[in-house]
């Protein structure tokens, strides 16, 4: 399904988008189009991407399709050659390692940063944010649940001014969800989730530093711990 940023389908069904950017563009649409197919799997890694395909199923031209191109291979989710067209990434064990040591990092930095500085008008829309990804959750949305869920850590993220830095995350953050959603064989569950993100709302909004830096340590590292088996990097590597 193409989604736009300003999508009143999603607006009316999870009250706010999971896209914070003002911009409407066919190419935005196109690329979370994409997104989704490869974070939920339904793109596999070393599969070549046909972009005449990919505007015929999105009704757009190839020239839309190729900047969305351009944008999934600078989030790291496809590999483009002269001669072999574009293709999905892969991701290894060792490369998923690193990426959460770093989102782990960052986080808990953060977390020391902002611990009891948050106002109420951010808290606010923490909230607002989880009740939509609850909802997608529960909808088995998984890939909107996604976006709601990176967009909840970058919100919190933000408040840290350290904007140089929130690109990083955004990345990291990414391919954790492409390894963890592409092989869950569950559905998603939205009291599962508003548990687990309600500790981060509160030890950040009301807790010492070392309190919000352990709740973001520990819900990164219990994602990790729960999904990232070697088994599922056999399917993910090229």
């Amino acid at each position: 399904m193409l989604h736009t940023i300003s999508d009143r389908s999603l607006i009316s069904r999870f009250g706010i988008s999971p896209w914070s950017s003002s911009s409407n563009r066919k190419s935005d649409a196109v690329y979370h189009y994409l997104e989704e197919q490869i974070i939920v799997g339904a793109l596999k890694p070393g599969e070549a991407i046909a972009e005449q395909q990919v505007a015929d199923a999105c009704d757009c031209a190839q020239g839309t399709v190729r900047e969305a191109m351009l944008k999934l291979q600078q989030s790291g989710l496809v590999v483009r050659h002269d001669y072999k067209g574009t293709r999905v990434a892969g991701i290894s064990r060792a490369e998923a390692v690193e990426i959460v040591k770093i989102r782990m990092q960052l986080e808990e930095q953060a977390g020391r940063m902002i611990a009891s500085n948050i106002s109420g008008e951010t808290r606010d829309r923490l909230f607002e944010i989880l009740d939509a990804m609850c909802q997608a959750a529960d909808a088995n949305e998984v890939f909107l649940c996604s976006a709601y869920d990176r967009l909840f850590h970058a919100t919190l993220f933000s408040q840290a001014n350290l904007r140089g830095l929130e690109p990083i995350l955004e990345r990291c953050a990414l391919h954790m969800h492409r390894v963890t959603l592409s092989h869950r064989d569950i559905p998603l569950c939205g009291t599962d989730i508003h548990e687990k993100h309600i500790t981060i709302i509160e030890t950040h909004c009301n807790g010492t530093p070392e309190e919000a830096a352990n709740a973001a340590r520990g819900h990164v590292s219990f994602l990790f711990d729960r999904w990232m088996s070697e088994h599922t990097f056999l399917s993910l590597s090229v």
